[in-house]
């Protein structure tokens, strides 16, 4: 099958050939440090390019992602054209948004927001940057169209939609936190302002390719390692019908699909998830509380919603190449049955993953996704993996 062949199908709850890999992107790509250290592993000679100057993550060559198996390509909507990246010597820039950032070891820290301390009068009178200037969209429908006509890959919009991350940059996440109880109109006004962007931001780019792509990214992290981030009552009371109206909107300029990103435990609100019109959810952090059985994440949800990623991406990429290979094979074992799954890194593969577990990650994935899956190979090579430990 061809990439877009084979994510199609995997996104109608199909078995292709074998599952769709989407090591791509803004949120399953690679740290720069563990590029620069996996392209020198490969020999391959080629300059790097930051995709996002916050994660540090990467534009992805084609001999990489050819390397990766991967089998989507992104569209990234461009930079406007009164703003440009431009870091000081001591690491800090500012966004379009005005929100400050500065170089922290391996990433960017937000450090300060033009929002920060303002009161409700004086966030009123801050304006958003123009979400629809059409130098945000220059040429993407003919380079969606060119790639879509001559390559087979699953062409994928590189927008991640937000709405609460904003608010947490122009506000800063301290008074952010504090608006939900001590503030609630500002809540309300930020949270309806920025709805509006990104309503008309997403709407605007999927006018432009949205007819070429097979799915869009919208993402906000309701979760966290032990549990949501709000309260469940809170999420659906303040967040939930926002983010509906958002992608009820973003659904009528195309038929591709939403996926959500969300870190953290996401157990709680998969069935949220649905209701607002996701249909694909990443990345299902296993190391999450919640999100331990994946396997029973896939019995309850899973011909309701398609799962992308699932790997412990947080524990184990960085250690032992076998247990990062069992997990793997558990992961394909408890996803991938009756398509609906996309595989990935889950998160962004970090600075401190080594180029053999990302080949090895790469190589079960090769090995054992392909369809019908073959449970009792998966089984016999788990426990031959298990024994070399011993």
């Amino acid at each position: 099958m061809t990439s877009r062949e084979r994510l199609r199908l995997a996104l109608e709850h199909g078995e292709p050939d074998r599952v769709p890999v989407d090591n791509n992107g803004i949120v399953s790509n690679i740290h720069e440090v563990a590029y620069k250290n996996l392209i020198d592993y490969l020999g391959f000679k080629e300059e790097i390019v930051i995709l996002d100057p916050v994660q540090r993550i990467v534009m992805a060559s084609e001999d990489v992602l050819r390397t990766l198996m991967v089998d989507t390509r992104y569209i990234y909507p461009n930079a406007p054209s009164w703003w440009r990246y431009e870091e000081s010597g001591d690491g800090t820039w500012i966004d379009e948004f005005g929100a400050k950032y500065k170089r922290v070891g391996f990433y960017a820290d937000c450090v300060d927001s033009p929002l920060k301390g303002k009161s409700l009068e004086e966030v009123k009178s801050y304006k958003l940057p123009d979400p629809t200037h059409a130098s945000r969209f220059t040429g993407l429908k003919e380079k969606a169209k060119s790639l879509y006509e001559s390559t087979d890959y699953a062409l994928v919009s590189g927008a991640m939609i937000c709405v609460d991350y904003l608010r947490w940059m122009i506000r800063g996440l301290e008074d952010s936190l504090m608006d939900l109880s001590a503030n609630p109109d500002i809540t309300d006004y930020l949270l309806d302002s920025i709805v509006d962007w990104m309503t008309a931001f997403g709407g605007a780019l999927l006018e432009e390719i949205g007819e070429y792509i097979e799915f869009f990214w919208v993402g906000d992290d309701w979760g966290m390692q032990q549990g949501p981030f709000y309260s469940p009552e809170a999420f659906r009371r303040i967040f939930k019908q926002r983010l509906a109206k958002l992608i009820e909107h973003l659904k009528t300029k195309t038929k591709a699909k939403c996926a959500y990103h969300c870190c953290g435990s996401v157990y709680w609100v998969i069935e949220d998830m649905i209701e607002i019109g996701v249909d694909i959810l990443h990345p299902i952090q296993p190391s999450a509380s919640g999100n331990e059985d994946t396997a029973k994440i896939k019995r309850e949800f899973g011909d309701r919603i398609c799962f992308h990623g699932g790997t412990n991406n947080q524990s184990l990429f960085h250690g032992n190449l076998i247990d990062l290979q069992v997990d793997t094979l558990e992961r394909i074992k408890d996803l991938a049955l009756g398509g609906g799954y996309i595989f990935s890194s889950g998160h962004n593969i970090q600075a401190n993953c080594p180029p053999e577990n990302i080949i090895g990650l790469v190589d079960v994935a090769k090995r054992f996704g392909k369809y019908p899956i073959d449970f009792e190979m998966i089984d016999k090579e788990i426990e031959r993996l298990r024994a070399l430990k011993r």
